[in-house]
């Protein structure tokens, strides 16, 4: 009987052993050590000037912590096993968040290096982005950008907190949202130049769930191979009243075109050879400019002669057609004299009725000063049009350059009736 209870007490003593949980605990803390109902989380901030504080939880916040002012990371440990979501919080920066991390227990989990966002927890997106080189199509097009937020915004608020630098006029539209130049909502520059300017108190749409905005430039503001930022205060707001916790700040340039072209191509190209004259219509010749073409075609000359028409399909492209196909065993050589100019020398002033030339001269101002000549516009220096009016400079303008031109009051038609209104333009010279 007494050997039977000894039996017993070693079974129930070894049964005790087996489920005895240790948990050991070090005074270093650089040491992690756990037992498998427990686990340690780390990770790093990137940017330092942060001064992030980075939160766990579980429903509710269970610990938090600042990331280390040396290296940027942070770490915690002896948690518990389980899933836990990660917050990061810092000024000026966008709220971090992390759904659902794993902390096994017995292990130590690497959060990774963490890099915070400089866009505002309001917003989700923006077209373009910060750095961003756009093309912008100056003859037609229209820059645009573009706003995706994360809930419906007050527009109103949105409107008053959002500006550009250099300064711009622009029309909203909500419910939009783009990723290129636009071509629409302003009319043709001859329409009146009121109809398209916002109006207190406008509204497009009484929708009030609108979590989208493009902001459209108005043409006489858009410029190309120029720098813009663009600024949302946290001034905007949600429908619900909340505020962006930092300004949104994001900048994008300008750009001619996708491609960069310092010198005039051609097609034929120089030193061609075995051209197939079927293959070919013409001469096409790509300047880097837009030229002006009653210079560009006195300063070309084609060896051997031969018949020419002069196409200009854009206006810094010349299309030089022969008549029929090409000469067959000819070398033909193509030369374009300094005596071509660009049309950023020359500005054209186009009137809806003829004007007096003799009160232009003293009517038409422009900033920064530029001495020239004033002339009624010519085709092929044949007839002129007096409703056309050229000014010539004296001398080259300056490159990558904005001018501002003023047409006041003085200026009168043919039957001596005065300007009604004073009319203000601008424009940029290329860069060299």
């Amino acid at each position: 009987m007494k050997r039977a209870f000894a039996i017993l007490c070693l079974a129930v003593a070894g049964w005790a052993c087996e489920d005895k949980i240790v948990e050991y605990h070090y005074t270093t803390d650089k040491v992690f050590t756990n037992d498998l109902l427990h686990g340690d989380l780390i990770g790093r901030v990137k940017q330092i000037e942060s001064d992030a504080i980075v939160y766990v939880s579980q429903v509710a916040v269970i610990d938090s912590t600042a990331i280390n002012v040396i290296d940027c990371s942070f770490v915690f440990d002896d948690l518990r096993a389980g899933n836990y979501d990660l917050k990061i919080v810092a000024d000026n920066f966008r709220t971090y968040r992390r759904l659902n991390v794993q902390i096994p227990g017995g292990a130590i989990t690497y959060a990774g290096e963490i890099e915070l966002s400089k866009i505002p927890d309001l917003i989700a997106e923006h077209y373009p982005m910060n750095g961003d080189e756009i093309v912008y199509d100056w003859r037609y097009g229209r820059i645009a950008i573009s706003i995706y937020f994360d809930k419906p915004m007050d527009r109103a608020s949105v409107e008053a907190a959002f500006s550009t630098q250099p300064a711009s006029e622009g029309i909203f539209s909500w419910g939009t949202y783009t990723r290129a130049p636009y071509s629409g909502y302003y009319p043709n520059d001859y329409s009146d130049p009121s109809g398209y300017r916002p109006e207190s108190g406008a509204t497009i749409t009484t929708y009030s769930k609108i979590m989208s905005m493009t902001y459209v430039l108005a043409q006489k503001d858009a410029y190309t191979d120029t720098a813009y930022t663009v600024t949302l205060s946290t001034a905007a707001k949600d429908t619900t009243g909340e505020h962006l916790r930092f300004p949104l700040v994001f900048s994008f340039r300008t750009v001619q075109a996708y491609t960069s072209q310092y010198g005039i191509l051609s097609s034929p190209t120089h030193g061609d050879i075995n051209v197939e004259p079927l293959n070919f219509s013409g001469i096409r010749i790509t300047f880097p400019r837009r030229m002006e073409p009653l210079s560009t075609e006195a300063a070309t000359s084609i060896t051997p002669s031969m018949n020419r028409v002069f196409l200009w399909p854009e206006e810094n492209q010349l299309l030089i057609y022969p008549g029929g196909p090409f000469l067959t065993d000819t070398t033909i050589t193509v030369t374009i004299g300094p005596t071509a100019h660009d049309k950023d020398g020359v500005e054209f002033l186009n009137f809806n009725t003829y004007v007096k030339l003799s009160s232009v001269s003293g009517s038409i101002h422009i900033s920064p000063a530029l001495a020239g000549t004033f002339s009624y516009d010519s085709y092929y220096g044949t007839n002129d049009y007096p409703y056309h009016i050229v000014f010539t400079p004296s001398s080259p303008m300056a490159s990558n350059t904005k001018y501002t031109v003023v047409v006041t009051t003085g200026v009168h038609d043919m039957f001596d009736v005065p300007l009604k209104q004073e009319a203000t333009f601008s424009f940029v010279t290329r860069p060299n």
